[in-house]
């Protein structure tokens, strides 16, 4: 009974699917324009952000953390060492509160409005973007809506301007210009806003929403649509001019705070706390004001801050005319870690730098009489003083290369995480690894598992090899392959430092990268709530449950045990745990031989935690926290 409960448990935390994210780029022909949530969003962190070489942190999408940090009808489902996790409410919505401000003026809110957009009174609901994918097979037309940031461009296209044939390689929604819109699709006009009445605009004014869909997922175009419906005069400045007010500086308003929108609502609880960072390089050690810190051989980064820097807005002074913000753009929230999935270690090479900026906006916006394009890079500021970034990555196709130009690479690879916590970060020798393929390779011709539990080096017309620090390659034993997943051991004796993931399958290779480590603990989450693949057991009795259900403490005469599985041990020989927040006793920290890299954990439960209901289990290993499961006590 006890094998079959860890085969049930094992399976099931193996088969379970991550999240994902990519870097920004440049150039092409400028016809068919990358999509920076295509092309970028396997870089974004847990908050959707990332930064380019320079370190300016932005978002292209729903700021999901910022609008959590507001109140944004957002519920946390779990945190975890590297960052946390939310969910769209289901009902009871408020409207959204202005998140930032674009160069014309015009503010930006979050996904819920008014569903009339002239009666307050109406019911709130998620404010709906009119775009849609095209239903198109080959690429050889513009969408009318694109045309004004395609001067000189004929709707229809000659030979010489095409796209690429839509394939996997190159899937509908990889470009801008696979989007159509749609007069009347949905609540918004082209460039993703309308006149509403809003709570701080109780007469009506023209506002952008930040665009979800109906799983909360970010939608095109995500917040601007490409165009300024206003006169775009804002932006980064070098100084200030003329007569202006100060209104907040240096951590204290200075004078009594007014209701006034583009005054009133920029983020400054937190302007006199210092950024806080999750490195990738090892989210087990939390977060940290200074960043990247030291960088293992191999592994290549930019961007630092070594001395804490303050968060959020600085200062806010205004004219007559204009609003001045001054901020550092990084986020009074913790954020990071960021991830990539080439052969850097797994680690995404740029960190956030301050930015030290000042940006302008005007005080009183106006439609724009000719529509100006928004261009690459910043579009507005978010009111917590991080930029808000245009939908485009900088890459285009390039119709003589027959392929992207510019940077942003999106070139077929692996993203390797754990497979236990499917969280992304380092691995230790014999730690089982998840790897999922980016931008269309080919990393197994068929669905397979291992058949019995010595896996094999070749599943699924799938084999991966693990190059390490030294340059030794070894071949990984595998659990489980699919076109879509592959399940990995990393090679017992494989050596410290970044080494290269290489997967083969149907005549084609790919790559990613792994930091491998002495030791760093995941535990198997049976679900994404973060319920523990475990089992409790009552060693007098021989009586055994699955944490599925409430479970016995025990007592004291009776004691009860949680055997908990993970990977990543290492060279570890020993743990300590906690159990809603008090120390428990691991009596087993080790290798039950069950399967390749599978850990398992003995550990006491204290009978004071009787009736607790749902707690927390960490396991620490050679200092390094895991990732943070739960069970429920009866």
């Amino acid at each position: 009974m006890k094998t079959a409960l860890i085969s049930l448990l094992f399976a099931a935390a193996l088969l379970a699917q991550p999240p994902g994210g990519g870097p920004p780029g440049a150039s092409g022909d400028g016809i068919w324009r990358r999509n920076a949530a295509f092309g970028e969003s396997q870089t974004f962190d847990y908050c959707l952000g990332h930064q380019p070489g320079n370190g300016d942190y932005h978002y292209h999408v729903n700021p999901v953390c910022l609008r959590a940090q507001l109140g944004d009808n957002l519920t946390a489902v779990r945190n975890s060492r590297v960052g946390a996790t939310y969910r769209e409410k289901t009902s009871g919505w408020t409207h959204s509160p202005i998140l930032g401000w674009a160069q014309d003026g015009y503010p930006i809110y979050g996904p819920y409005g008014f569903s009339d957009p002239k009666n307050a009174g109406s019911a709130v609901r998620r404010i709906v973007s009119s775009y849609q994918l095209r239903n198109i097979t080959t690429r050889t037309s513009l969408p009318a809506w694109s045309l004004q940031n395609h001067t000189g461009i004929s709707q229809q296209l000659n030979s010489s301007q095409y796209g690429p044939a839509v394939s996997t390689t190159y899937p509908l929604g990889r470009y801008l210009e696979d989007y159509d819109y749609i007069q009347g699709l949905g609540d918004l006009d082209q460039y993703n806003g309308r006149t509403t009445v809003t709570p701080e605009f109780p007469n009506g004014a023209y506002a952008y929403f930040v665009t979800i869909d109906s799983a909360g997922q970010p939608a095109f175009p995500y917040v601007l649509a490409g165009q300024f419906y206003g006169a775009a005069s804002g932006g980064t400045v070098q100084s200030v001019t003329g007569t202006v007010t100060d209104y907040f500086n240096n951590g204290t308003y200075t004078q009594a705070t007014v209701t006034t929108p583009v005054l009133a609502s920029w983020a400054t609880a937190n302007s006199t706390k210092f950024a806080q960072v999750v490195n990738g390089l090892n989210p087990a050690a939390g977060p940290s004001t200074t960043w990247p810190g030291a960088v293992p051989s191999g592994i290549v980064t930019s961007g630092s801050v070594n001395t804490p820097t303050y968060a959020e807005i600085q200062r806010v002074r205004y004219s007559a005319s204009s609003v001045f913000i001054d901020a550092n753009g990084l986020p009074g929230y913790t954020f990071g870690p960021w991830f990539g999935f080439q052969n850097n270690a797994g680690l995404f090479p740029n960190f956030p730098t301050s930015q030290a900026l000042t940006f302008q906006f005007p005080a009183s916006p106006t439609p724009a009489a000719i529509l100006t394009s928004t261009g690459g890079g910043p579009v507005g500021l978010w009111v917590n003083g991080v930029a808000v970034f245009n939908f485009i990555d900088g890459a285009s196709y390039s119709t003589s290369a027959a392929a992207d130009a510019g940077g942003g690479i999106v070139t077929p690879a692996v993203l390797s995480v754990s497979a236990a916590s499917f969280e992304g970060g380092p691995v230790a020798p014999g730690s089982i690894v998840a790897s999922f393929p980016l931008f269309g390779p080919t990393i197994a011709t068929s669905t397979a598992a291992a058949a019995s539990a010595n896996w094999p080096t070749t599943l699924g017309g799938a084999t991966v090899s693990v190059k390490d620090s030294a340059g030794t390659s070894r071949m990984a034993q595998i659990a489980f392959s699919s076109p879509a997943q592959v399940n990995f051991v990393v090679p017992v004796g494989t050596a410290i430092g970044a080494a290269t993931v290489t997967t083969t399958a149907g005549g084609s290779t790919t790559t990613g990268g792994l930091n491998v480590v002495t030791s760093y603990p995941n535990l198997f989450e049976a679900n994404t709530s973060g319920l523990a693949a475990a089992y409790a057991l009552n060693p007098q009795t021989g009586a055994i449950a699955a944490d599925s259900q409430p479970i016995s403490a025990g007592s004291a005469a009776a004691p009860v045990y949680l055997v908990l599985f993970g990977s990543g041990l290492g060279s570890a020989t020993s743990a300590t745990a906690t159990i809603g927040g008090i120390n428990a006793t691991v009596s087993y920290a080790g290798t039950p031989g069950a399967y390749p890299g599978l850990d398992q954990y003995n550990i006491l439960i204290p009978p004071s935690l009787a009736g607790k209901g749902q707690v927390d289990v960490i396991v620490t290993v050679a200092g390094l926290p895991s990732n943070t499961v739960n069970i429920t006590l009866q």
